[in-house]
């Protein structure tokens, strides 16, 4: 019984903290509300699927698998792009799976050469605080827009005074909301959007799917030929690494264990078996959940059995056609405000991160720089840089330059020379 309980708060806790992300993508890459009901189910069963395999077959540490932010970050970059130089959707989604196959096949190749874990060093304190906060910069602005805007693209006073309230509702809670602090997302989305019901609110489409619905496999299409992206696939890849390494030593603090190459080794070996599963199903890429320390510490349970429970919990709920058609109908402004206060944390993790990094002269020219960098490229028009070939994906890329000026800053140019004793 107690494993039953202890699983369901699992699977609630995965669900609020992933549900909002396809709603995210779903809204901002123009996605009909059936075609983000199955993105959404997708992504859920990838979640329970992914989860499964690595506590069972990867690093097998108590340690759910979550929607990555930089792939959130991806999706939106390439997105953006693409709309703005008149690409089709499909196209567009091309490009997703061509980055889920080369970054998978890169992680697989990084571990099979036993690199994977010699990555971490090139990832400090500075550099993931940078990069935290330029993917948190990337996607700021869809939230926002997302938020006040309505459908014609106009700024709604009842919009901006809905979201307003309902975004600092949900920023209170997430510091101060007690037992509703590890379930702010599904509390948010719930009662936001209750409120906007209530307040009569402008309303989308509402779509009705069967009781029992099975996964579309390649929804997004087939992986195109754009080798021009294989830059960014190997950034992602790195960034990938570093946020596994990351999250396994969190969790690994917390339930006592020592984290070796071996456990780094099995949890990339099969993160980039999962990035591949992300492309057969069309869904969004996972990686380990350095939140999941959280709930450890918080419930001091931590036998894998129950995080199994709460895979299967997932799973079931990416079956039941209506509970994709339930989500998908949450209005922009509700699943926006929600999800800029979640990333408001993530931004502080961020500021954190380069706080820890230290605050003398050579850590701040080095953040200053690459922040600069990589959002000032993000506020230039799409396709300003579509003459340089291949290299268009990283030089148009603001998240990329950003992470590769603070990695060069912080390893070459300013990098520390220890002193000999």
């Amino acid at each position: 019984r107690d494993t039953l309980v202890y699983g369901l708060q699992w699977g609630v806790m995965m669900l609020s903290s992933n549900i909002f992300l396809p709603l995210i993508l779903g809204g901002a890459l123009g996605f009909s509300t059936e075609m983000t009901a199955g993105f959404l189910q997708r992504t859920l069963i990838v979640l329970g699927i992914g989860s499964l395999i690595q506590i069972y077959l990867g690093h097998r540490i108590t340690m759910f698998e979550a929607a990555a932010a930089f792939w959130i970050s991806t999706f939106l970059i390439v997105g953006q792009e693409g709309l703005g130089a008149g690409e089709p959707l499909e196209t567009i989604l091309s490009k997703i799976q061509f980055l889920y196959l080369s970054t998978g096949v890169l992680i697989l190749l990084f571990t099979a050469t036993g690199m994977a874990a010699r990555l971490r060093k090139f990832f400090t304190p500075l550099v993931m605080g940078t990069t935290l906060i330029l993917i948190c910069l990337q996607v700021s602005g869809n939230m926002v827009r997302g938020m006040f805007l309505s459908g014609d693209g106009v700024a709604d006073p009842r919009l901006i005074a809905f979201s307003s309230v309902l975004f600092f509702s949900v920023l209170f809670i997430s510091f101060r909301g007690g037992r509703l602090q590890p379930l702010v997302g599904l509390a948010g989305l719930g009662g936001g959007w209750a409120v906007y019901l209530i307040l009569g609110l402008p309303r989308g489409s509402v779509v009705s799917f069967p009781p029992f619905v099975l996964p579309e496999l390649f929804a997004f299409g087939m992986p195109g030929p754009y080798w021009n992206l294989l830059p960014l696939s190997f950034f992602i890849m790195m960034i990938y690494l570093s946020n596994e390494i990351t999250s396994m030593n969190a969790c690994g603090e917390v339930l006592q264990v020592k984290i070796t190459d071996s456990h780094i080794r099995r949890g990339a070996y099969w993160g980039g078996i999962l990035h591949l599963v992300a492309l057969v199903f069309s869904a969004i890429a996972m990686v380990p959940a350095a939140m999941a320390a959280g709930l450890v510490a918080t419930t001091g349970v931590g036998a894998r059995r129950t995080l199994a429970v709460g895979c299967v919990f997932l799973i079931l709920l990416g079956l039941i056609g209506p509970v994709g058609a339930f989500f998908a109908a949450i209005p922009p402004a509700v699943s926006y405000s929600v999800s800029l206060a979640i990333f408001s944390r993530i931004i502080g993790i961020g500021l954190k991160n380069v706080h820890d990094a230290g605050l003398e002269e050579r850590s701040l020219i080095i953040a200053s720089v690459s922040l600069l960098m990589g959002a000032g490229i993000m506020f230039l028009p799409a396709g300003v840089f579509s003459g340089l070939g291949f290299l268009s994906g990283i030089f148009g890329n603001g998240l990329v330059m950003g992470m590769a000026t603070a990695i060069g800053l912080e390893n070459i140019l300013f990098r520390e020379r220890k002193l000999a004793a």
